[in-house]
Order: C-alpha cells, then structure tokens, then sequence
C-alpha cells in the first residue's frame, strides 16, 4: 500500500512539472525588439535631414518643450525604397519633415531612429556624427521607424515606419534562367 501511494505522489508530481513547463514554453513566445540606432532631425525649409549618434543634448529637448513644441505628425518620403544587396542608403537623403499641431514645418525636429534588433547584422549600419547609412547584406524586408522626441498635443509620440527592401540580382538572374529550362 504505501509504495502505490508513493508512485501515485511521484506520478502527479511528473504530471505537475509537465504541466508547469507547457505552462512557460505557451509564454515564451517570439517577440520583436526594437534598438534605437541614433537620432535624426527633420528637413528645414533650406536643407536636409541630418542623422548621427547624438544630435541632441538634453538641453535642447528641453528648450524646444518650453516652447512649448509640439509634433502631430512625422513624414518620410519614400516609404519604400528599394535596393540591391550592397547597395547604400543613408538617412541625410530622405526627406523627412514634421509638422505641428496648425500643420506647420517644425524644423529640425528631433526624432530618435529606430530597427529591429534581428535586422540590425543584416542591415549593415554604419553610424557617424554626420550621418546614419545602412548596406544591407542579405535580401529582405527591413522596417525602419522615425519617432519624434518631443510630444504631440494629447501626450503621445509621433512617428512613421519606412521599409527597406532588399534584393540579390544574382539570385533572380538564376532564378529567371531555372524557370527557362
């Protein structure tokens, strides 16, 4: 008697850790993580968009929100830019504009800049004061986010998501030529 129960203790014991440990792997699910990569300031009305490391001190935050400044909206053109393994984007090319709460240019806005921590090997990012620019090795589909520092009227942040998307030439050229055959 004393051994069934002790095998019946130890089976609901098993039963017990099995249970906990499906319990866990259910929680321990994929999830995306975003890294911030530098910052980025929208266009002026005479220039371009800059990006680099750290482009804004804290002082410089907090002067522009004692102006009282405000950003309703981040724009980025294009959204989608298309490019072949190797090839060079770099942020100070794209135009990126805010706009406050009566849809003026806010210029110079200070905006944080944002990919995929899984992306970022692929992305090949080389960052300097001047300039954020990104090779990507590897064909695919890489978001990019654009997030204002500086909040809009209701409390929120603004920003806008771009897509890098990658192509290998040399894999469609052996691609068409299988399907030719």
């Amino acid at each position: 008697m004393p051994q069934r129960k002790s095998r019946s203790i130890a089976f609901a014991a098993l039963l017990l850790a099995a249970l906990a440990w499906q319990g866990s792997e259910a929680q321990t699910g994929f999830q995306i993580v975003w890294v911030v990569i530098g910052e980025a300031s929208s266009a002026t009305d005479n220039g371009s968009a800059h990006a680099g490391r750290q482009l804004f001190m804290a002082s410089d935050l907090v002067a522009k929100s004692l102006a009282n400044v405000k950003i309703e909206q981040v724009e980025v053109a294009p959204t989608i830019t298309e490019l072949d393994v190797g090839e060079r984007l770099c942020v100070s090319t794209m135009n990126i504009r805010a706009t406050g709460p009566e849809n003026e240019l806010i210029e110079a806005a200070p905006l944080s800049i944002s990919v995929r921590q899984d992306h970022k090997q692929r992305l090949g990012l080389s960052r300097s004061k001047r300039d954020i620019c990104v090779k990507p090795n590897e064909p695919g589909e890489y978001p990019v986010r654009l997030t204002s520092l500086l909040p809009a009227r209701d409390g929120t942040m603004r920003g806008v998501q771009l897509f890098i998307r990658v192509s290998d030439p040399d894999q469609s050229e052996q691609t068409t030529s299988a399907d030719v055959q």
